[in-house]
């Protein structure tokens, strides 16, 4: 007669883990089935409560399912296509008349607009963030608060207006005199003319300005999340303020400083209507900052009224929102575990 082994390690340690997770949920599921039968008075109250705020976020998750197998089914004509298929994303030629619907050009596009916004707005924010948090006056912090705010609360469409009437033609300054600047002038992204301004740099510049109150907030708030105890600590030892907002405060706030660059980054890809007014809305890849471009967006604006009657070209556009919301929902993961990572790191989980 043999004696069964029942030794609960001799699993790995990742099948243990994994098994003592599902064990948690299923008590977790008995626990509220049991409370649900039973509860009464105050316990059934709470009982409630706790699942009014469980529907939202459980609709939350459901409305993402249901955009996301919209988009799939509306982008299966194409994508589902022997002559198409996913190679479109990688294709870079667009002409709906040629049956040609190459989204790659929309792609390198925003990436490129929203990379210099990325460059231009983060340093800027995450300084102004700094600034705000250890060393502006407690008289002046409010009413530069309250201005990020309201920048955060013009609609895009205004900003698009002002970069229309006045940035753009900045730009178009600008290129000449970086071309000519010996310095600048062998710089390859420097290239390339734009007497209208409207280009890369002009769809960046907007977007930047745009993102600006966003990295601010969501870095200061990242800064004040920072226990006193580590600035009072670090000024004991000796170390000015300066050393300690940039060696101790902005280092414990890392996690939710790179969250916010993130999710600019996401939000900075999904931007229409600023970015339709100054990028020149030209099919072609961009390879200088002084060049026209097409945005992902901005193509789904201007073409999706006019598709009624081709099949194709329609599944095409809605293909560019698939990989768009695609795209957001991955910036999002990143920041969520950039988070989780740094804070895991630190010792603040």
């Amino acid at each position: 007669m043999t004696v069964q082994d029942t030794d609960p390690y001799k699993d790995s340690p990742e099948e243990f883990e994994k098994k003592g997770k599902l064990t948690e949920y299923k008590e977790s599921a008995q626990k509220f089935i049991h409370e649900l039968r039973t509860a009464k008075g105050p316990a059934r109250v709470d009982l409630f409560g706790r699942m009014g705020l469980f529907i939202p976020a459980f609709m939350g998750v459901c409305i993402i399912v249901l955009i996301l197998t919209m988009l799939w089914i509306e982008s299966t004509p194409i994508i589902l296509n022997p002559e198409y298929g996913p190679g479109i994303i990688f294709d870079t030629r667009w002409n709906h008349s040629k049956d040609a619907f190459g989204i790659a050009i929309f792609i390198v596009g925003s990436l490129m607009c929203s990379s210099l916004a990325i460059i231009i707005a983060v340093p800027l924010g995450i300084g102004g963030a700094i600034f705000l948090s250890e060393f502006c006056p407690d008289w002046l912090r409010t009413p530069l608060r309250m201005i990020v705010e309201m920048m955060a609360a013009i609609p895009s469409i205004v900003y698009g207006l002002w970069a229309f009437t006045t940035l753009r033609f900045a730009v178009a300054d600008l290129a000449p005199a970086l071309q000519s600047n010996p310095i600048t002038a062998w710089m390859p992204w420097f290239q390339g003319s734009t007497s209208s301004g409207l280009s890369v740099l002009s769809g960046g510049l907007i977007l930047a300005i745009m993102l600006l109150p966003t990295v601010v907030a969501v870095s200061e708030d990242a800064l004040q999340s920072v226990p006193r105890t580590f600035r009072e600590a670090s000024l004991a030892l000796g170390a000015t303020k300066s050393e300690t907002a940039r060696k101790v405060v902005l280092s414990a706030a890392l996690p939710g400083v790179g969250a916010a660059v993130v999710l600019s980054l996401g939000r900075a890809i999904g931007e229409t209507m600023a970015v339709l007014m100054v990028t020149g809305n030209a099919l072609n890849i961009p390879y200088t900052l002084f060049d026209p471009t097409y945005v992902m967006t901005s193509i789904i604006t201007v073409q999706l009224g006019v598709t009624a009657s081709e099949p194709l070209w329609r599944a095409a556009l809605f293909t560019i929102g698939l990989v768009l919301l695609a795209m957001s929902i991955c910036f999002t993961l990143i920041a969520k575990v950039f988070v989780r990572w740094g804070m895991r790191t630190r010792g603040m989980e």
